[in-house]
């Protein structure tokens, strides 16, 4: 089976309009102040589903703990993100951590489910449990902002850099300490062939995430309120004021 036989483009398809149905109602008939609770609820059955995942993967190897432990990016995510929804505010640092690194693992494999070349059966629990936490953080992501759940913003830009290096550390910890052999691609590209090693793609998600809170204020904030605008008036005013006082 390949990333995209037909069991996945339908997959794809139905997720989209299911997550698309999801929102308009939730934005309909749901209370705002409420939405904290639903987040809540998906977030348990986030963490059901990454437990099954990996209790799975943990059989499919050698059955011992050591293997449950996530050994690549979407799989530390796909605990990281529920816990931080269950436990942390959505304007917090960690949240917005959180939320944009679960997003980008969640995108990726949502449209390139790489792991799929590996099973015979669309349905198989493994890689079944694995689309559906992945479609769930992408979910997350998307409709908490069209919700007006969570607001990115500059302020708490470098939570996202500040997450993804404690996930370095961990992830060379397991390569390292518990003999995972490629823990967030540190030693092999993601694709095969191809120059892209997780510090490339780690630079490219940077770029991509500050375009994206950008993007978010140009959409949703005042021309005058943009985090780029104040910050040329700032120097504006400061240029000015030095100049004044000489």
């Amino acid at each position: 089976m390949n990333a995209y036989c037909i069991e996945h483009i339908l997959f794809m398809i139905i997720s989209t309009i299911i997550m698309i149905f999801s929102i308009i109602l939730l934005k309909k008939f749901f209370p705002k102040e409420k939405l904290n609770i639903f987040y809540k609820i998906m977030a348990i059955i986030s963490l059901i589903l990454i437990i099954i995942n990996r209790i799975v993967v943990s059989k499919s190897r050698n059955g011992t703990f050591l293997d449950f432990i996530p050994d690549t990016f979407c799989s530390m995510m796909g605990f990281i993100l529920p816990i931080v929804i269950l436990f942390f505010e959505p304007q917090s640092k960690v949240f917005q951590y959180a939320i944009f690194a679960g997003f980008f693992g969640g995108a990726i494999t949502f449209f390139y489910p790489d792991f799929l070349i590996y099973f015979d059966n669309f349905f198989n629990i493994h890689p079944f449990t694995g689309l559906l936490y992945h479609t769930l953080m992408l979910f997350y992501f998307i409709s908490s902002i069209c919700l007006g759940f969570f607001k990115p913003t500059f302020k708490n830009w470098a939570s996202f850099i500040i997450g993804l290096s404690f996930m370095l550390v961990f992830a060379e910890f397991g390569n390292t300490a518990l003999n995972q052999s490629n823990n967030m691609y540190l030693n092999a590209p993601l694709l095969s062939g191809t120059p892209l090693t997780w510090y490339l793609v780690g630079l490219l998600t940077i770029l991509v995430y500050t375009l994206i809170i950008q993007l978010y204020e140009m959409i949703y904030l005042p021309y005058k309120e943009w985090s780029i605008v104040r910050l040329f008036r700032k120097q504006k005013d400061k240029n000015v004021s030095e100049i004044n006082n000489k």
